[in-house]
């Protein structure tokens, strides 16, 4: 189960790995990723002091009384650091516990540096995640330190994985104009027949639904939870996906109510040329950010039991419930401009003398 403090900084993210696209010829590489909710190394920050992030996350969790806080506290207070001032309240082996932690993780950080100063390693910088003014106890200014130091790095991230998945794509177009290029007339007529033919079948695919809909939700009742033969009740929904039965529903839960949807358009089992597994973990990213934005409405990264009646209503009969719109795909919704393909190409595919 993730942990509230680190599920409110980092779902800042969208997904918490960094995006994985295909090698690429010259444009820049791109790094792993895994879909959210998979057996995949879940919930890896990317972050450089991730172990000590969770390990100092899962310590604070274990006591009780600022348990109690956390779960009271709203999201701006966990992102901004204010929830720190808690810390006071902690029992004895708590602290002892961070403050070992604390020493461990400069230690780690010192010998980093050594290394670095050896020529064993390229510059390493200090990652800013600690208060090494005060190197010997974990104090209150170390746990804000920590929170704002994940939440700016956990939003740079986001914003890189936004940028990466355009430089994929921008990078898939121009390997397929340089491979039809490189073919004869002919060749090349028949290869834009086949890529038109791989995407028509990749159009091809049931009606998708509104993520969070009530259309959407009613089919995982019927196909996944086969309750067909039953009338949708928000309520027993609610508690079937609450996998860990906290009442809320966490990233993962929500991620696990989408898959149907996304396995519409997205066939594992096909080609990447036809069903493109980085434009699926794109399309998954999109959904959640959307059932989230909709349902969660104290923007604590986590829909409760509460927020998702007020949403449906208590017999699933809210308007904004009911409607559903679909929902276009991200290969239906441009990413980048004609500028942005411009740019890319002078960038990474320049060629002396020649204008793109």
């Amino acid at each position: 189960m993730r942990l509230r403090l680190l599920s409110a900084v980092c779902f800042l993210m969208g997904t918490l790995t960094p995006l994985m696209a295909k090698p690429v010829k010259q444009g820049p590489p791109q790094p792993h990723t895994a879909e959210g909710g998979s057996d995949e190394k879940p919930e890896e920050t990317g972050l450089a002091y991730d172990r000590y992030l969770r390990q100092v996350v899962e310590v604070l969790e274990s006591d009780p009384g600022f348990r109690e806080k956390l779960e009271k506290a709203n999201v701006s207070d966990i992102k901004s650091g204010n929830i720190a001032v808690h810390l006071e309240m902690v029992n004895h082996t708590v602290r002892t516990a961070l403050d070992e932690l604390k020493r461990l993780e400069i230690a780690r950080l010192q010998e980093l540096v050594r290394m670095e100063m050896q020529g064993f390693l390229k510059y390493f910088p200090m990652p800013g995640h600690l208060d090494l003014k005060n190197p010997h106890s974990f104090e209150v200014e170390d746990l804000k330190t920590l929170i704002q130091k994940t939440t700016s790095d956990l939003e740079e991230l986001d914003k890189k994985r936004r940028e990466e998945f355009k430089t994929y794509e921008m990078e898939k177009e121009f390997e397929k104009q340089e491979h039809l290029k490189q073919l004869s007339e002919e060749e090349r007529k028949r290869e834009e027949a086949r890529l038109e033919e791989l995407k028509k079948k990749h159009a091809d695919h049931p009606k998708l639904n509104h993520p969070g809909s009530k259309d959407q939700f009613e089919e995982v009742w019927e196909k996944v939870d086969h309750l067909e033969d039953q009338e949708f009740n928000p309520k027993t929904f609610f508690f079937k996906h609450d996998i860990n039965g906290d009442m809320e529903w966490s990233i993962e839960e929500v991620d696990a109510v989408l898959q149907l949807e996304l396995d519409k358009v997205y066939d594992n089992n096909k080609s990447p040329e036809e069903d493109d597994p980085i434009e699926r973990q794109e399309e998954m990213n999109r959904m959640r950010e959307h059932v989230f934005k909709e349902i969660d409405k104290n923007k604590d990264y986590r829909i409760s039991f509460q927020e998702f009646i007020d949403y449906t209503g208590t017999a699933g009969d809210k308007a904004e419930f009911k409607e559903d719109e679909g929902w276009n795909t991200v290969d239906e919704t441009p990413v980048y401009t004609d500028e942005d393909y411009r740019r890319y190409l002078e960038a990474y595919h320049a060629q002396p003398g020649v204008i793109q």
